[in-house]
Formats: C-alpha cells, structure tokens, sequence
C-alpha cells in the first residue's frame, strides 16, 4: 500500500470533531457521523449528545471515538451513580434515563427482526419491574493487583483487566462483604490468585446467589484442588449466617470459560431454596437461574398466557435448566418434558418437579441434546402441542430448528437473551419454504438486566395451515 494511501485511511485519526449522537448500540457506545458522513462510535455517550470526540480508531467503514469533551448534554442522560461506571464493563446503560433506556431495548428487537430476520413482527413496549439491587446472582473474577494483596470486582470494558469496588448498585451489598472477607482469607491462607496470561495460580473467581428468604451460597472457583479450601468455607460459614453452604468448583482449562465440570459442597447445604411464581425450586451452583426473580416472574407468566397450554395437553421444554420455566407453565392436568444438557440442573429440575407435587406421571426431565427432545418427548407423553425454548446467546441450532418444524407443535414461546439470534431463528421458523411453518404474533420486550446492554425477549410464533411455496 502507498503512503498516500495510508494517509487517506488515517487522515482521521487524532484529530478532533464536533459530533451529535444520533443512537447508541448495545455496548452502550454512542452512534453519530463525522462531517464527511464516516460513522463513529463513541463510548460513554447519549442520543441527544452534542460531544467533541478524539478519533482513536478509523477502519474503512467506521470509526471509534474518545469523548473529550461534553459540549451539549442529551435530555436523556442521568447521573449513573457509581464510582468506577466509566471504567466497569458490568453496566453500559447507567448513564440514561430509565424511560429512554427502555426505547432503546425496544429498538434494538424491532431493529434485529427488520435487519436480521427480515419480518415486520409486533414489539410491545419493554416491561420494567426494578432498578436497582436486582442480581441475586454474582461472578466475581480474583486478582492480585499488586504482590501480596487479593481483589475482586468486574473487567474494565473490553478487557480481563478486573476494575476494583467495595459495592455494586445492581447487586445485594451482601455480595461485597462476604467478597471482601474472602480476598482477605486469600491472603492471609497463602493461596495464589489465577493469573490468566501466565496460566498459573489457584483462586479463579467467586460465585454466589442468594435467594428471597436472604440466604446465600458460594461457590470457589479454582484451577485445582488446594489445601485450604475447607478451612476457609468453614470461615465464612462462621463470619456470615445468612451463607448456608459453600461449594468448589473446579476448572483447570486456559481461557476464560468460568465454571469446571466438577463441583463438590464443602461444608453446609449444596443447593440454595427459593420460590417464583408460587413454586418452589432448589438450585445447585452451577443450574441456570434468572438473576432477577421479580422481573422473571412476569416473564414467566407472559410466557404461560402465550403458550396457552390446552387441558391436558403436553408441553415440551428445551433448555429447561432446574425446570423453572416449564413448572410454572403447567397445572396437574398437563404434561410437561423438560431436556437439559447439565446433568447437575436436570437432579435440580427432578427435585424442583418432586417439590411442588408433580409425578412422573406427567412430568419428566431428562439429561441430552435439545434436538432430540421432540423424539423423546412423544415417546413418552405423545406429541407436544406447545414447545418453549430458552436457548443460550447462540441461539437454536440448525438441527433444533429442524427439530421444531418436524414437530410441528400448534405454537412456540421463544424466550431469548439474545434479539439477533431470535430474529435468525424466527426468519428460518418463518421461511414459507419450509412444509410447515410459523409467523411471529407477537415479541415483548422485558428489562431483566436494568443498566446493561442486555435485554431478555418472549416471542410467541403460531403455526400456518397452509404456506405459499
């Protein structure tokens, strides 16, 4: 490449612009244009901004700003009220008001169903149920600063790069304590903290979940087995009542998958109670459980008025996790399947089943592949008249999706933490190619993560009688 080629695809760089922040994506960096029309984003911004922006970054097709100065503040900004916000990648959102937060979230679903699906679907307004103080859930990643000193906290944006505080306002300050109390016990037990680049070191990240009652469990992360592990869980059982149980779980592999195969209670109980929607549910460390039980509630019951399970009709769960989602789907007439990958989460989903008067009569959950849950199912209870699924970020695979329309179930409640992979998922449901196939009635947006980036969708899709081919 010529010099003077170079130039013309860095002109930009270091130099200074006024820019209007027209939108913002969902890693929270504004969206504008430059005076020659190049897009750039900028962090830490807000639709409505007015802000003088440092190029830092210029690709062929877009650019990446430094805001350097506010010269006109957006009608939809608020104080975030956090100490280390502009540095913590925990939220992105902190910044805006929670009226045009819920816009955005909004945006974002009919946007990813426009751009990505291709389908013109029905987005209700986001439903909102709290802000503050939500997570019951935390991952805490450990490392040591400086020599002789333990910290915890969440990665600076973009980065494994851990950003230290003493409190989060979207979490119970009992997850602070009892993490301060532990990065102590590090060191004074003489227990190396992971070090992610070298590979080397014990202590990996903290976990813990507390439920409505108030009671928490924790769970150690470390790359092996060490020494100390009991004596300090028997330390925080003693220094905080409300801890009922500590567990370890081991994950020896490089990269930056958190949790191991392996995890064993060390001291109290292994599992953590809690109730949601009138059921009563146990949950081991590692089984998937939403981190914000009020909002979830009134996902959950959305859900169930979509799948309007008929009487005695059989229900279908894939990814159903401890089985929270299908359990409160159901009465004592219906049948409910639920499959799951984690072998630990399905004995939750048995136990949770066995808890609230179900039998195997009418509810089953077994271990496996979400694509062979349709066969599974209708062996043992017949065809499932609904299907509700509640994939991972990555969406339903192929063969689930192919699954799903040899089933041919009368509807399906999408429930996903992910509006681009629903919107792939919906266009091939929805592809009038296939010999059945579906149409979106309606999605909902709920604000399950409030501040973040993140927005968790319920998408109701009816089956066609009959398609154009």
């Amino acid at each position: 490449m010529s010099a003077s080629a170079k130039e013309r695809e860095s002109g930009r760089k270091n130099k200074l612009f006024s820019v209007e922040i027209t939108g913002i994506n969902p890693d929270g960096n504004g969206v504008g244009r430059l005076e020659d029309g190049m897009v750039v984003f900028v962090p830490l911004t807000a639709p409505g901004d007015r802000v003088q922006v440092r190029i830092i970054k210029e690709t062929k097709t877009y650019a990446i700003g430094r805001p350097e100065e506010l010269l006109r503040p957006s009608q939809v900004r608020k104080d975030p009220g956090c100490p280390v916000y502009q540095r913590c990648g925990g939220c992105v959102f902190r910044h805006l008001r929670r009226e045009a937060e819920h816009d955005i979230q909004r945006e974002l679903v009919v946007n990813a169903f426009q751009r990505i699906g291709h389908l013109d679907v029905p987005v209700e307004p986001t439903v909102s149920v709290n802000e503050e103080r939500y997570r019951n859930k935390v991952v805490y990643p450990l490392c040591e600063p400086e020599p002789g000193r333990a910290a915890f906290g969440y990665y600076a944006r973009h980065s494994h790069a851990v950003v230290e505080h003493t409190d989060c306002p979207l979490q119970d300050g009992i997850f602070a304590r009892i993490a301060m109390f532990h990065v102590k016990q590090i060191v004074e037990q003489h227990v190396p903290v992971w070090n992610e680049k070298r590979g080397t070191g014990v202590l990996r990240h903290l976990m813990m979940r507390k439920n409505r009652a108030g009671e928490v469990s924790v769970c150690m992360v470390a790359a092996k087995p060490f020494p100390q592990a009991e004596f300090m869980a028997q330390a925080l059982l003693r220094a905080f009542p409300e801890v009922i149980g500590v567990s370890l779980n081991l994950n020896p592999e490089a990269g930056n998958t958190i949790l191991g195969r392996e995890t064993r209670c060390l001291v109290g109980e292994p599992t953590l109670r809690d109730h949601l929607c009138g059921k009563r549910f146990s949950l081991s460390p590692t089984a998937f459980y939403q981190v914000n039980a009020a909002c979830a509630e009134e996902l959950y019951r959305k859900a169930a008025e979509l799948a309007a399970v008929p009487e005695n009709g059989v229900l279908l769960d894939l990814y159903c996790g401890a089985g929270t989602v299908g359990l409160t789907m159901v009465n004592d007439e219906q049948k409910l399947f639920g499959v799951e990958v984690v072998p630990e989460a399905v004995e939750n989903a048995r136990k949770n089943a066995s808890d609230n008067g179900r039998t195997a009569e009418n509810t089953q959950f077994v271990c496996g592949d979400a694509s062979l849950g349709v066969q599974r199912c209708t062996e043992v209870f017949g065809k499932p008249d609904v299907i509700v699924v509640d994939p991972p970020r990555k969406g339903l695979s192929p063969e689930v999706i192919s699954t799903l329309l040899t089933a041919a179930p009368e509807r399906i409640v999408y429930i996903s933490c992910n509006p681009a992979t629903l919107a792939a998922n919906c266009a091939s449901l929805c592809d009038p190619q296939n010999d059945v196939c579906y149409h979106v009635v309606t999605a909902i947006p709920f604000d399950m993560f409030p501040s973040t980036g993140h927005v968790e969708t319920v998408a109701l899709l009816e089956r066609m009688e009959l398609c154009d081919k």
